[in-house]
């Protein structure tokens, strides 16, 4: 019987409850077509992408049961596979026999009658080298003539067999005994036993022998033995010589046991205060959310240049977290998670905020701090990972791509935690963490400290906090977004609309201020704190930069008595009629060219000339005329007009200029807008759209029942 049919026939042998529970757990087998039959099931169920998906959420007792059953190959009983794994105590065997059954469930292993195991030839993909071991040599022998396998089956002194399935089958249950094993090593002749020792691993590394002749001629004469008596099997074009999972495993001894961890590690834990647990939370949460405000309003008026590769450089960065008062890593974690959320957009070469903003910006503190804490949930990447697995800086907003490994880690750090009665540290909870999900994706910087990164982005938003899960972390956690709203709106301070001014020239908001109140403060004030109360400072420099983005004195005393408490203090009011007298005093404009002459007539008729109006020419003084034309378009335009000008230098030496032939090129466009087409955010995770999730009992009764299953193929996703 073949593993499909196996496996068919225990699909068939389970109820409706069974298979529809089996559905939800393995859900991924009804993306696209659903599956017409359960033979159809099966081999979804088998697809190595399909295994690697259930493998990923497996927990370490899983995924060394599913490796040592490969190394002992398809058909092992439960006794042969408890007998190979490590002792784990008194109740060993209804450890594995548990864990064998969890498998089962989950389709991953297939029971044959009540002992016998049979193993998915998929795993060989996943597992190219169980424990180690190498290739099992079913899978060693599959491009081996038949000639050579009765070669050595003659010398072995095993019946000839009639077809190619059954010369496979019958080196197998040989090999496949580690008695025959040993025993045929015993009579190898001498140094061929030390050799394949230390191939198999059982003795030490492999020496380097190419330049020892003695020793390169006793290795080769080892390996020659052994291939001709099956203990080593070469390559299709013999380039080397492999030893086989079973040998491997016989020649590392009767005492040789496949590691097998049925207890989950149990951190140290201390008791901790909850109420200062979410008081805690509440702070971080807090600075967080005005983190993010100062961050994200700093760029509605200063988009950040991007570098052409993409992303915010590390220079950039470093500027934007000094400007607003913010530490590099809680910047970084702010873009992520705003780019994320739709709140960022690319344009001209620079990281702008995007039309979403405004209306994210209007929304209570407790709004904008939950989707931005949902976005990091969701997040298919580490947002504050710096460096890469060459340990290159990585650039802010460089889109790395989406990783379920880095999802699970989060995922798994904060579940892990939900389950310890009190607090803990990252150290003791790792194991822990590594345990329930050993194939999740630790960060290249955290190869000494794992997950430190994620517990640091977790702590910075308030879902950890002491060591222990806050109540923020358990909502999040367990999906509830309408509780995780209502808790973080007991949290966060609401928008305040009013500002207490002082005679210092400073002016403080109790609480998360509002975007109006934020926009005006921020363009015409200098942040110098943040917490419960958020301070702002007034300087002739403040005041300056809110007249050079248009405001008058009288509407900026307008617009911050609107805002004020009281009337507005008497030095705020001098300073700016201060710096609105001395406001524009000195006028820049941008010059391409000036024509100058000592003859204030001529300059004033050139001036006046309509055939030179194109130039663009603007009387600077009696005599001097300036143009942001080309100066050798300039010079071509007044000979055509009939004047006879010449070119001079910074010296007022005379030079010769060539007028540009591109003439079109030296004038602007009309609006001088460039139009650029934003970046799309969407992230595309596969051709075909994840399904909905199906009703599983009525899918497991058709199959079973075998009815025919109304299927309808996925839509592909837009054009990204």
């Amino acid at each position: 019987m073949t593993q499909t049919d196996s496996l068919v026939q225990r699909l068939r042998g389970l109820d409706e409850d069974a298979l529809a529970a089996l559905l939800e757990r393995r859900s991924d087998v009804l993306t696209g077509q659903r599956p017409r039959d359960l033979s159809e099931l099966a081999e979804r169920l088998r697809h190595p992408q399909s295994l690697v998906t259930v493998l990923r959420d497996c927990a370490v007792p899983f995924l060394q049961v599913v490796e040592a059953a490969q190394a002992l190959g398809d058909g092992c009983t439960r006794g042969a596979l408890a007998d190979f794994l490590d002792d784990s105590g008194p109740r060993h065997r209804v450890h594995v026999d548990e864990v064998v059954d969890q498998l089962a469930d989950l389709g991953i292993l297939c029971l044959e009658g009540v002992d016998r195991i049979r193993v998915p030839a998929a795993l060989a993909e996943i597992f190219p080298s169980p424990l180690g071991l190498g290739q099992p040599l079913r899978v060693l022998l599959r491009d081996r003539p038949v000639d050579s396998m009765r070669r050595i089956q003659a010398t072995l002194g095993i019946g000839r067999q009639q077809t190619r399935v059954e010369t496979v089958a019958a080196l197998v249950r040989y090999f496949g005994k580690p008695d025959n094993v040993r025993t045929l090593v015993a009579r190898a002749p001498a140094g061929v036993a030390e050799q394949l020792a230390v191939l198999a691993g059982a003795a030490g590394t492999e020496e380097e022998v190419i330049f020892d002749q003695r020793r390169f001629q006793r290795r080769q004469s080892a390996i020659e033995w052994a291939v001709a008596h099956g203990l080593m099997v070469g390559t299709p074009y013999a380039y080397d010589f492999r030893l086989s999972a079973e040998v491997a495993r016989a020649l590392r001894g009767p005492d040789y046991h496949a590691p097998f961890t049925p207890r989950r590690p149990e951190p140290l834990t201390r008791l901790t205060d909850r109420t200062m647990v979410e008081s805690d939370s509440s702070a971080a949460a807090t600075e967080f959310a005005d983190h993010a405000l100062a961050v994200l309003d700093h760029l509605l008026r200063s988009p950040v240049p991007s570098v052409k590769a993409g992303g915010i450089g590390l220079r950039e960065l470093s500027r934007l977290a000094k400007a607003t008062a913010v530490g590099e890593v809680e910047a970084r974690l702010v873009l992520e998670l705003a780019d994320s959320a739709g709140l960022l957009d690319r344009v001209d070469q620079t990281v702008c905020v995007s039309d979403e903003f405004a209306v994210w910006r209007d929304s209570e503190p407790a709004d904008r701090f939950v989707s931005l804490l949902s976005a990091w949930w969701s997040l298919g990447t580490t947002p504050t990972e710096v460096r890469d697995a060459d340990d290159k800086a990585l650039r802010v907003l460089a889109g790395a791509g989406h990783c379920e490994g880095c999802r699970a880690a989060r995922v798994s750090v904060v579940a892990a935690l939900a389950e310890i009665d009190g607090g803990t540290d990252r150290a003791c909870l790792a194991p822990l963490v590594r345990w329930k999900r050993p194939l999740v994706h630790v960060v290249v910087q955290d190869a000494g400290a794992p997950f430190a990164t994620i517990w640091r982005e977790a702590e910075i938003l308030g879902v950890i906090s002491q060591g222990a899960l806050s109540q923020l972390g358990r909502f999040l956690l367990a999906g509830e977004l309408d509780a995780l709203r209502e808790h973080a709106i007991g949290m966060l301070p609401k928008s305040a609309e009013r500002a207490k001014f002082g005679a210092d020239l400073t002016v403080y908001v109790a609480g998360a201020p509002s975007s109006r109140v934020s926009a005006l403060l921020d363009a015409a004030a200098t942040r110098e704190s943040r917490g419960g109360a958020i301070t702002w400072r007034f300087s002739p420099a403040s005041i300056r930069r809110a007249m050079d983005e248009g405001m008058t004195a009288a509407s900026l005393i307008t617009a911050l008595t609107e805002i004020a408490t009281e009337e507005l203090p008497q030095p705020l009011r001098y300073l700016v009629g201060d710096v609105a007298r001395r406001h524009g005093n000195v006028r820049l404009t941008s010059v391409a060219c000036c024509v100058r002459s000592d003859d204030e007539a001529l300059i004033a008729e050139i001036a006046a000339n309509r055939r030179l109006a194109k130039l663009g020419l603007r009387v600077l003084a009696p005599t001097v005329l300036a143009s942001d034309a080309n100066p050798a378009d300039i010079l071509a335009a007044l000979r055509a007009a009939g004047y006879f000008p010449v070119s001079e230098d910074g010296m007022q030496n005379v030079v010769q200029l060539t007028a540009r032939a591109d003439r079109g090129s030296a004038r602007p466009s009309d609006d001088g807008a460039t139009s650029v087409r934003p970046l799309a955010r969407t992230q595309a995770r596969g051709i075909y759209r994840e399904s909905r999730s199906a009703d599983s009992r009525s899918m497991a009764a058709a199959l079973l029942r075998g009815r025919p299953v109304q299927n309808e193929l996925i839509a592909p996703t837009e054009a990204l």
